[in-house]
């Protein structure tokens, strides 16, 4: 199956004038530094996750702890990369957020402020690569896992707004039948 969003190597270009911070649903795709297959493998059309791919499954569900305003929809994680739509809903009462507080920081320099006030698809993006290094290093020391190459995610992701039900539909359908097209899949290495 042909990705229906485009080839995903190519560099995501950003809407300059569009906040990322307004309520919306948001399509991503996040890959694995050089796409090594860290996170498990496909078999028999199935997805079958390494303890890695357990680890980064775990921290994509548990976004929603982070900050009340961030909801989940469809998402899988395979073997070198995920997919996942990440809902912000600013109407969210009362606002809980425990970005500030996560001591979870991969990097030298400081974790970004995120405002109670706003939170953005960028910064849901930076916690969670940020959240899955730190472990991901945790593992490395604990449990042997393979070291990675200067980071464990590629900078950047891809990213598409989500403008209507059907595109919605659309977009889940195509998360769901990634396992099934990993043979044909641009993110495959094999091919």
């Amino acid at each position: 199956m042909i990705n229906i969003f485009g080839p995903s190597r190519k560099k995501c270009i950003r809407l300059s004038e569009y906040d990322y911070a307004l309520p919306g649903s948001y399509y991503v795709t996040i890959c694995a530094q050089d796409r090594i297959c860290l996170f498990g493998n496909v078999a028999n059309e199935s997805m079958f996750l390494s303890s890695i791919g357990e680890m980064i499954q775990k921290a994509w569900l548990d976004l929603p702890r982070y900050d009340s305003r961030v909801r989940l929809d469809e998402s899988i994680v395979m073997p070198n990369h995920l997919h996942g739509i990440v809902v912000i809903d600013r109407t969210e009462s009362p606002i809980t957020s425990l970005w500030a507080d996560t001591q979870l920081r991969a990097g030298t320099r400081p974790a970004p402020t995120v405002s109670l006030n706003r939170i953005s698809l960028p910064d849901v993006i930076r916690m969670f690569k940020s959240l899955t290094t730190v472990q991901y290093i945790r593992g490395m020391e604990q449990d042997n896992w393979p070291e990675f190459r200067k980071r464990l995610w590629q900078r950047g992701y891809y990213e598409h707004i989500i403008r209507n039900d059907a595109d919605l539909n659309r977009i889940r359908k195509y998360i769901r039948n990634n396992p099934q097209n990993w043979d044909a899949d641009p993110e495959n290495p094999d091919l």
